[in-house]
């Protein structure tokens, strides 16, 4: 069997061995896979596994591997400021983090690929507000895992993770009220307006908070640990 060509966005690299990785690749063809790949000793040729990276690479899918083998990498399309701001890569790593819990081996979802490939170049592409992106992504994202919480109503006003949506009385879980209107504002808002938003840095770090929640609950999604960091940088 001849490679064909592959598309794939960089969801975990791993350390395999001092001369190999592994690295779990969401495909636009095959779905998330597990390549191992060499360690070259060029500079900068580990650059291509870079968290959310976006890749063109050469590959013979075999069903019954469960690790691919790719070759002749390239960038899709070399991101122009995700590498270079510290904030913008924090974000990447989480994001990669989320990825590499929710998104299951060897299903093809174009939907979810075009997606992803989109949002990401967004992301590279506008630098105002970049800090509120991951919101709206962990939003938007669930879509695509059949975990969309919908919207507030006007009997319905209170989010609740363990519900999945909106509730009409307040439960052991549920956000408050001004709270839950901000959140409805990360439902309805396009994902190319993201940097529109206007969030007190208090507001920011309880609706991600509550967002996590929701994924956790919903999506069975365990300890984040890029999220500390996350955190820290928006912090200062």
């Amino acid at each position: 069997m001849s490679p064909t060509s592959v598309e794939g966005i960089v969801i975990r690299a791993i350390k395999y061995s001092d001369s190999q990785l592994i690295v779990h690749l969401f495909t636009k063809e095959y779905g998330r896979i597990s390549t191992i790949v060499n360690r070259s000793r060029k500079k900068g040729s580990s650059n291509f596994f870079q968290p959310l990276f976006h890749l063109n690479f050469e590959m013979t899918f075999t069903d019954r591997k469960s690790v691919q083998r790719i070759s002749q990498l390239r960038f899709a399309q070399p991101y122009r400021s995700i590498p270079f701001s510290i904030t913008k890569n924090t974000i990447a790593q989480f994001i990669s983090e989320v990825l590499s819990k929710v998104v299951p081996e060897n299903e093809p979802d174009k939907d979810l690929f075009l997606f992803l490939s989109n949002a990401i170049h967004l992301f590279d592409e506008v630098d105002e507000n970049a800090q509120y992106f991951h919101l709206v992504f962990l939003v938007h994202l669930t879509r695509f895992l059949g975990v969309f919480p919908g919207r507030r109503g006007p009997e319905n006003t209170f989010f609740s993770p363990s519900e999945g949506t909106y509730v009409s009385k307040i439960m052991h879980d549920t956000i408050p009220d001004e709270l839950s209107d901000q959140f409805d504002m990360l439902v309805s808002i396009p994902l190319s307006q993201f940097n529109s938003l206007q969030l007190k840095k208090d507001t920011q770090k309880e609706l991600l908070a509550h967002l996590i929640d929701f994924y956790r609950v919903q999506l069975n999604v365990g300890e984040l640990k890029t999220y500390a960091v996350l955190k820290q940088i928006f912090s200062n």
